[in-house]
């Protein structure tokens, strides 16, 4: 800018400036802006300032409500009520099968000892069946034809046992058949 002052003539600086001012006065007007205007883009840039604060604190605001109307802050014992709630059940449910799984283990645990006990050398000898052991050895004597005359024996029954001697063997019923 150029404004050498109240000259008429034309300098060079004025040849070379972008700008030219009549006087000095009038170049110092052109260069700061008036107060008027200054104070209107002050007012512009606060009240864009104070609408930017306002949005924000209400885009705040609607997440922190959105977060607070949430149930864990609105009710928060409800949830521990709700699991504890979830725990009594699962613990009955629980209870129940394993009782259930109890009472199935305990009648086939009664069947197999059942299915046991009538096979036990003892339930047989109850039916009057009777175990013959030799009476050194104590070996049981599955067969006549393992006997001999003479030998001491020892019949078991149900109740009580006896101690025989062989005195004589049949040939025809030692296989089993009479």
């Amino acid at each position: 800018m150029s404004a050498v002052g109240h000259e008429i003539d034309v300098t060079l600086a004025d040849l070379a400036a972008d700008v030219r001012a009549l006087t000095p006065s009038e170049a110092a007007e052109r260069v700061v802006p008036a107060a008027e205007e200054i104070g209107a883009r002050m007012r512009g840039y606060q009240q864009r300032l104070r609408h930017a604060a306002h949005r924000r604190v209400m885009l705040l605001r609607a997440r922190y409500d959105g977060i607070a109307a949430q149930r864990p802050f609105r009710r928060p014992f409800d949830l521990i009520h709700d699991r504890n709630r979830q725990l009594d059940e699962l613990s009955m449910h629980g209870n129940a099968a394993v009782r259930r799984l109890l009472r199935d283990r305990q009648s086939r645990l009664a069947m197999m000892a059942g299915k046991i006990e009538s096979l036990s050398p003892l339930e047989v000898l109850g039916r009057g069946y009777t175990i013959t052991q030799d009476a050194k050895s104590g070996a049981v004597i599955r067969s006549a034809s393992h006997l001999r005359v003479g030998q001491s024996i020892i019949t078991r029954f149900a109740a009580g046992t006896a101690i025989s001697k062989i005195e004589s063997l049949n040939p025809e019923t030692s296989n089993g058949r009479a």
